[in-house]
């Protein structure tokens, strides 16, 4: 039995460490959007327009929807994110930004599911979705 006590503690470790991968702690950090809108026809995020956020380990949010700054507040419960006090600057720019920026609100409004793969970040609420990479330096 004691011979095989390190390969438990080993296994333990490893498997919290999975475990933590789908928490909040996988949200920490910075992640630039790649694509937006239905799951079925996703456009490619707008040139120019960086659209960002920042997931802080203290439940903040902050960020860009390709125009103007947002903040709020973020809490997750396995494979859902629940967002609140979200608001922005009210900036106008052209059309296909505020449309990007429109689908970004609107994702991050309530109680979304969200998937990480291959630092990948993928939210979706209501049939639409936002995905993100990482840019965070890990």
């Amino acid at each position: 039995m004691k011979k095989y006590l390190p390969l438990l503690i080993i296994f333990i470790v490893v498997c919290s460490a999975c475990t933590s991968q789908s928490g909040s702690s996988a949200l920490i950090g910075d992640w630039k959007l790649v694509a937006y809108g239905p799951v079925e026809s996703m456009n490619p995020a707008l040139s120019g327009a960086e659209a960002t956020l920042t997931f802080g380990g203290d439940g903040t949010l902050t960020g860009n929807g390709g125009c103007n700054s947002l903040g709020g507040k973020y809490q997750v419960d396995k494979k859902e994110v629940s967002f609140s006090d979200v608001a922005s600057t009210l900036m106008a720019c052209e059309d296909a930004r505020m449309n990007q920026e429109s689908m970004v609100t609107q994702v991050l409004s309530g109680t979304a599911e969200f998937e990480i793969e291959d630092q990948t970040l993928a939210i979706t609420n209501n049939g639409m979705v936002l995905v993100f990479s990482n840019v965070s330096a890990k």
